[in-house]
């Protein structure tokens, strides 16, 4: 159940509700049709048109204890969302921003010097949530695997970042570098991230590597299905996004970026 059916069925329990304006969702639901079938509901004339209305208040009862709660939860999180509506994904949520860093030089982390160096000999890596950041140089990873093993493309000078879930405008706006690289994909998706670090860093650059073509023509997949393009990705006029677009458009294949980090 979605936070939309609970808004209905709530409200039908405090008032009857006028056929048209029972959403078109709730309505072609299963769960809507065995209501009246058990005649838990029923209609009846209301001026020129009909009006819902509960028949068996008992039976309405059970059917709503069972899907959702009484009580009155305002944050919206994974386990509200379970209390209210018994589904964690009924209703977005905001989750923390949780990045993993590596890398080989010093930057300010939350306004202090940071040695991630020590971090990433020892750990391999290290996570921090809702970071600020100061760097020379930053690369954003979009795979896990390429972010992993990037200092091999790119040498030790960046500061890798690679986030858990996809990046978000809002994740960004603490992170700072004089340089900004973007390393992801060469696809619809990988572009749409692309445009949303661009969107936040001017200087963001998306990299392409100088053997690309050649990459692409012996590398590249068959996507499954036909991959989506964001409006962002649609609408965009820089070179580097039209030149991937075009050719994923024209070939239904993307080029994976796990084929430059290998050994």
């Amino acid at each position: 159940m979605k936070e939309l059916d609970y808004k209905f069925y709530s409200e039908l329990r405090d008032r009857s509700i006028s056929v048209n304006d029972v959403p078109k969702s709730v309505k072609k639901s299963l769960q809507f049709q065995n209501l009246f079938a058990s005649k838990t509901l029923d209609t009846e004339k209301s001026g020129r048109g009909s009006k819902i209305i509960i028949k068996n208040i008992s039976s309405y009862d059970s059917f709503f204890s069972k899907h959702f709660t009484k009580d009155e939860i305002t944050a919206i999180t994974k386990s509200s969302n379970i209390k209210k509506l018994r589904d964690s994904k009924a209703r977005k949520t905001k989750s923390p921003s949780v990045f993993f860093v590596r890398g080989f030089r010093h930057f300010k982390l939350n306004g202090e010097n940071f040695d991630i160096a020590k971090y990433t000999k020892s750990f391999g890596l290290f996570s921090v949530q809702q970071p600020t950041i100061q760097a020379e140089k930053i690369c954003f990873v979009e795979n896990l695997e390429s972010f992993l093993n990037a200092e091999k493309v790119f040498g030790e000078d960046f500061i890798y970042l690679h986030k858990y879930g996809r990046i978000g405008v809002e994740s960004l706006k603490e992170i700072s570098a004089k340089e900004i690289l973007v390393f992801v994909d060469y696809d619809f998706n990988g572009l749409d991230e692309y445009l949303r670090i661009k969107s936040v860093y001017n200087n963001a650059t998306l990299f392409i590597p100088e053997n690309f073509d050649e990459l692409f023509e012996n590398y590249s997949k068959f996507i499954d299905g036909k991959q989506q393009q964001s409006e962002k990705v649609t609408q965009s006029r820089l070179n580097e996004v039209i030149r991937i677009r075009e050719l994923v458009s024209k070939t239904n294949r993307f080029l994976e970026q796990e084929i430059l980090t290998d050994d």
